[in-house]
């Protein structure tokens, strides 16, 4: 935050706070504690002056009996709370703004005085803020009820012990508290905020609740109640979007193993469920069987024991029921060089949409690419490593988008991170965690994520060298799972209590931790073995029961016929090649040269005092026309196996559409047969 904006709120803290009789103790006491999260105790210090210097209660005027009295503020017509809002209007986005909002709100209800005046100024801000009206009525109730029948909203989720809630707020059983948690959720922002009244001993993360505090409760958040099973951020989100997803799925591994052809064991007894509107990350060191666990779960490769079911249907032996669920995104680049990014994704459409124009694809197109920030792009050609046009969070982000534009209900993703700035993986991981909101389930293989990326997935899959599963379950848990199971001191603590970050590393180096000998040097002997590992696992782990879906996985293809397939791939294709300026001279013009070096090579004159060719007695003519069908051979099968090797990744994401292969064949000989025609006749 910066110095502006805090000074900012400060004034605002100030302006609401001296309301009616004044700032009370309870409403010092938060901003202290306010700007105790924030900064450091002397920039804390200068920051509650400033404060109590805005908070000095109205100005003096004197009354009909000569006396001095304190003036209320007038609130209506304040021009100083508008110019304050306005200021932050133009440097906090829309989630910080609900943010600041909420804290408002904190303030008056430090000591409960929700008053027409303090209300007034609170109404001023969120208009100037432009929060949604029946949002702002939901943060207001939230803040202001503590009882469920009271708030009545269907934008807050009450947790108790209760069977039933006759309230509108959805509602979540749980062990015995003496009384509520409420959880509210801002749908225009998807931010969810927490409160606790009662006064048993809860921790959000490792850190105990105040029960007179608002706390926002992020991506990968856990609450920790006295009795029963944590409370974890995916649940919260899952119940809320319950009702948004219209289509449902079930996806469950059961003791999924994999050998390699040369026998090597790749992966051992995998196992775990998951369900729609989950973002699911898969870690492990190098060589522990990330990308193979990929393969298996995507259908790339067959199980050797084991089974993988979607909706009660088996993924390897009922691939033609499950055509056109799963799209996968490879660690490599998936796009056409020579096309532009508008191409790329424009064909990739028309693929998987037989019943929309061009007009409606190129609408959903440049929609696709406003989203993910390449609209400006559209024009530029894709290009490859060596002559770059667009940078590699942007071919990451196209990448996405061919498969975000037909939104697949299951979606694998390998490493979508590598080699991108922090800034433009947590762009890619926010699009991804999009997709989950929506419903759908969402697979990421990830190596060394950042704190917020790690508190993005909703469930982290873990695997130790050897193929070994050790883990299955909430990320920031992962952390203090494997801190108890090493004995150390603050295992009940996942993140850090000043600034809420969380070490992912940290799991690894208790995994791989090395026995010390004597001399204290390390014996590149593992203190614990990746089999210990997972003994220990599933002793501790508990499978979480999922509704089991029979109903036919929601599919989001509507593919051409073959003959249109054919005409989109002949259109692509040569598209790709006539853009190709270097592809198109050489294969132009080196056949004219050759022809003409291979002619004068093997010119003959019969008599050679006359000096005179002619052609009719020319030897060597049937040897021309042999040597010209060899290398007009040859050249066709040089350029015929290279397009091939060329399409290969493209063939491999394009094999989840279930797109007619005749028809891309067809394609290349059409257009490699007039290649080869017009090269010949040259």
């Amino acid at each position: 935050m910066s110095e502006e904006i805090l000074r900012a709120l400060m004034q605002l803290f100030a302006i609401i706070a001296k309301q009616d009789e004044g700032v009370e103790s309870n409403e010092r006491e938060y901003v202290k504690n306010f700007l105790a999260r924030q900064l450091s105790e002397e920039q804390s210090k200068e920051y509650y002056a400033l404060f109590e210097k805005h908070a000095e209660w109205g100005d003096e005027e004197e009354t009909a009996d000569g006396e001095k009295k304190k003036r209320l503020t007038k609130v209506n017509d304040s021009v100083r709370i508008l110019g304050i809002c306005k200021k932050i209007n133009k440097t906090l986005t829309q989630n910080q703004k609900i943010v600041a909002l909420v804290r408002l709100f904190e303030l008056v209800n430090a000591e409960r005085k929700f008053t027409e005046q303090r209300m007034a100024i609170i109404n001023t801000v969120a208009d100037v803020f432009n929060v949604d009206k029946d949002e702002f009525k939901s943060i207001e109730k939230f803040v202001i009820h503590n009882n469920a029948d009271e708030i009545n909203d269907p934008l807050v989720l009450v947790i108790n012990d209760k069977t039933h809630n006759n309230s509108a707020c959805k509602h979540i059983k749980t062990e015995k508290l003496d009384t509520d948690i409420f959880i509210l959720r801002i749908p225009s922002v998807e931010l969810y905020f927490l409160k606790y009244t009662g006064n048993q001993d809860l921790f959000l993360n490792g850190l105990a609740i105040n029960n007179k505090r608002i706390y926002l409760f992020a991506n990968g958040s856990t609450v920790k109640l006295p009795k029963g099973k944590p409370i974890y951020y995916s649940d919260i989100a899952a119940h809320f979007l319950a009702d948004i997803h219209a289509n449902k799925i079930s996806f469950e591994v059961k003791n999924v193993s994999f050998k390699f052809p040369n026998g090597d064991i790749g992966l051992r007894n995998i196992n775990f469920s998951e369900t729609h509107g989950r973002l699911v990350g898969i870690m492990g060191a190098s060589g522990a069987g990330k990308t193979t666990l990929l393969n298996l779960l995507c259908g790339i490769d067959k199980p050797t024991t084991g089974e993988v079911i979607i909706n009660g249907l088996n993924l390897h032996t009922q691939k033609k029921e499950l055509e056109g669920v799963i799209g996968l995104i490879p660690q490599d680049d998936l796009l056409i060089e020579d096309l532009t990014v508008f191409e790329n994704l424009f064909y990739s459409a028309k693929l998987c949409f037989r019943d929309k124009s061009d007009e409606e694809l190129s609408r959903m197109v440049n929609d696709t690419l406003a989203n993910l920030g390449l609209l400006d792009r559209a024009n530029l050609k894709v290009g490859n490593a060596l002559n770059k046009t667009i940078s590699g969070g942007q071919r990451k982000r196209l990448n996405i988008a061919l498969e975000l534009i037909r939104e697949p209900s299951i979606l694998f993703v390998d490493e979508p991170t590598s080699g991108l700035s922090s800034r433009d993986s947590e762009n890619v991981m926010d699009l991804l965690r999009e997709l989950a909101l929506k419903g759908k389930l969402v697979f990421v293989v990830i190596h060394q994520p950042s704190s917020d990326i790690f508190k993005m997935f909703d469930k982290m899959i873990i695997l130790d060298t050897g193929g070994y599963q050790v883990y299955c379950g909430n990320p920031v848990e992962a952390v203090m799972y494997f801190k108890r199971l090493d004995a150390q001191i603050n295992s009940d603590i996942g993140e850090c209590p000043a600034c809420g970050n969380v070490n992912p590393e940290l799991i690894f180096n208790i995994m791989e931790a090395q026995v010390v000998d004597e001399f204290g040097n390390y014996t590149g002997v593992r203190k614990v073995s990746p089999a210990k590992w997972e003994e220990e696992f599933y002793n501790y782990y508990k499978p979480e029961p999922i509704e089991q879906i029979k109903e036919s996985p929601p599919k989001s293809l509507n593919i051409p016929n073959r003959l249109k397939q054919f005409k989109i791939y002949f259109i692509r294709d040569f598209l790709a090649k006539i853009s190709n300026k270097q592809y198109i001279l050489l294969n132009l013009f080196e056949y004219p040269i050759l022809a003409f070096i291979l002619s004068y090579i093997i010119k003959y004159i019969a008599d050679p005092t006359s000096n005179i060719y002619i052609f009719r007695e020319n030897e060597n003519v049937s040897i021309y026309i042999f040597m010209s069908i060899i290398v007009a051979v040859f050249f066709g099968l040089t350029v015929s196996a290279e397009e091939i090797f060329h399409d290969q990744k493209i063939l491999k994401r394009e094999k989840f559409l279930n797109l007619s292969r005749t028809s891309y064949l067809f394609s290349k000989i059409f257009i490699l047969f007039a290649l080869s025609a017009l090269q010949t006749y040259m």
